[in-house]
C-alpha cells in the first residue's frame, strides 16, 4: 500500500507542476495537457492513470463520508496498478481549517490514525481501515492570498 501511496502523492506533485498553472476551463488545451501527463504517467508506472482539472471535478469514487459539505472540487488526479486504485482531490473551502480538520477527525473516528501532523501552515492526518484496504491522507491548510481553505485528500482502496 505504501508504493501506491507513494505513488498517487508524486503523481500530484506532477500534476500541479504540470498544470497548476493553468486557469481551469481553457477547453481543449487543457484536456491536452491533462491527456499528455495521464499518458507520461501510465509509460513511468505500467499503471492507469486519469485527470480531471476545472468545473467538472469527478467525485464518484470518493465516498460520501469523504466529501466535506459545501467543498468545491478543484482537481482529481487517480492512478490505479495491480488492483489497487489511488485517488487525490483538491478542494477550496470557505469555513476555517479548524473546522475542516475537526470534520475529518470525526469522520475518520472508526479507522487507526497511522500519522497526524500539525504546524503553522497546515494539518496532515493520515488514516486507514484496520484491514489496510482503504487508507486516507488529508491534508488541510491555508491559501493566504484567498483566505479560503484549501484541502487536499489522498483517498486509496485495495480490491
Amino acid at each position: 500500500m505504501f508504493r501506491v501511496t507513494a505513488l498517487c502523492l508524486a503523481l500530484g506533485f506532477l500534476v500541479v507542476a504540470g498544470i497548476g498553472c493553468m486557469k481551469c476551463g481553457q477547453g481543449v488545451s487543457q484536456k491536452i495537457a491533462e491527456k499528455a501527463i495521464e499518458g507520461a504517467v501510465e509509460k513511468a508506472t505500467g499503471g492507469k492513470a486519469n485527470i480531471d482539472v476545472g468545473s467538472n471535478v469527478d467525485l464518484s469514487g470518493l465516498p460520501e463520508f469523504l466529501r466535506y459539505p459545501g467543498a468545491v472540487a478543484k482537481s482529481r488526479w487517480a492512478m490505479s496498478n495491480e488492483g489497487t486504485t489511488g485517488t487525490a482531490y483538491s478542494f477550496e473551502i470557505p469555513d476555517p481549517t479548524a473546522a475542516v480538520v475537526d470534520f475529518y477527525k470525526k469522520a475518520l473516528a472508526g479507522w487507526k490514525n497511522a500519522s497526524t501532523m500539525e504546524n503553522d501552515e497546515a494539518t496532515v492526518l493520515v488514516y486507514s481501515t484496520e484491514d489496510e484496504k482503504q487508507s486516507a491522507a488529508v491534508t488541510v491548510g491555508k491559501d493566504k492570498e484567498s483566505g479560503k481553505t484549501l484541502l487536499t485528500l489522498l483517498y486509496t482502496k485495495k480490491d
